[in-house]
């Protein structure tokens, strides 16, 4: 289950795994686009499948932990509700505009969002969302009020953005890239602590006066109450999967930084991230 509609990071990195999974399980894998309610519908069904091993998620962090953490999303999940499988990717964010925008850094951006109180348009991929939460920190710390535009996934606001109905979004560089390449848009900025080696000469939001560093983390469970001995067969079939050369070129090819870790780094990484948000 890919809990956002497809053309997003998650679609991507799901259907270019499920052919190499599906070699080492030795069974079909079908992606299956469940979106809605920023993922909460598609994390919902994975939450109340039965945990045989036949229905998992391929979801976004912390988008995950933020729906169960505000109370009224009454999302029907919290953590317990899963079992770790594997950490995939963790994808910086970073701020684009279209090509032919005036807009060319982040200091450009705030000036025109001053200019405008409440009119700037800059969409998300969902609300309480990784993009969605740096767009509200930057907003807090520039001194701006942007009108935030919520989609439901990626896709979509691609479209809203290159259709010019919103003036610049956040999404990971991973999701961004093809864009850029086919210089339908840019990036201004990077939220990540360093330069990403996938974008050359864009500077970071740190660089440029403000601390931001965000990014989306993927990664695969099941519902809670996994048989260990299944839970140990699809991680194992996953990280398989995952560190084979031809999914590492893919995911180069895809400027997406593979950052695996198994079930017991995974199941480490989770309760953390709550902390911090």
């Amino acid at each position: 289950i890919v809990p956002y509609p497809p053309g997003g990071g998650n679609d991507i990195g799901a259907r270019a795994l499920a052919p190499l999974l599906e070699r080492e399980l030795g069974m079909s894998v079908v992606v299956q686009n469940r979106p809605g309610a920023g993922s909460q519908i598609g994390m919902a069904q994975v939450a109340r499948a039965r945990p045989d091993g036949l229905t998992i998620a391929y979801g976004l962090w912390p988008q995950t932990t933020t729906l169960y953490l505000d109370p009224g999303r009454q999302a029907g999940f919290t953590r317990e509700s899963f079992t770790p499988l594997a950490l995939h990717v963790t994808d910086p964010g970073a701020i684009v505009v279209r090509t032919d925008s005036p807009i060319r850094s982040l200091a450009e951006m705030i000036a025109a969002a001053k200019a405008r109180p409440d009119d700037f348009r800059m969409s998300d991929n969902g609300i309480l969302g990784h993009e969605h939460l740096a767009s509200i920190r930057l907003q807090r710390l520039a001194g701006v009020s942007f009108n935030q535009v919520h989609f439901n996934g990626a896709g979509p606001a691609l479209t809203a953005l290159l259709g010019g109905q919103t003036e610049a979004a956040i999404f990971a560089v991973g999701t961004a890239s093809a864009q850029m390449r086919q210089g339908a848009m840019r990036a201004i900025a990077v939220l990540s602590p360093q330069e990403s080696p996938f974008l050359p000469g864009v500077p970071t939001a740190r660089s440029q006066g403000y601390d931001i560093v965000a990014g989306s983390t993927r990664a695969f469970v099941g519902p809670a109450g996994m048989p260990p001995d299944v839970q140990a067969r699809l991680a194992g079939a996953l990280e398989r999967a995952i560190r084979t050369p031809e999914h590492e070129e893919r995911m180069r090819q895809l400027n997406i930084p593979i950052t695996f870790q198994g079930p017991d780094g995974f199941a480490t990484y989770w309760p953390q991230e709550e902390r911090e948000l």
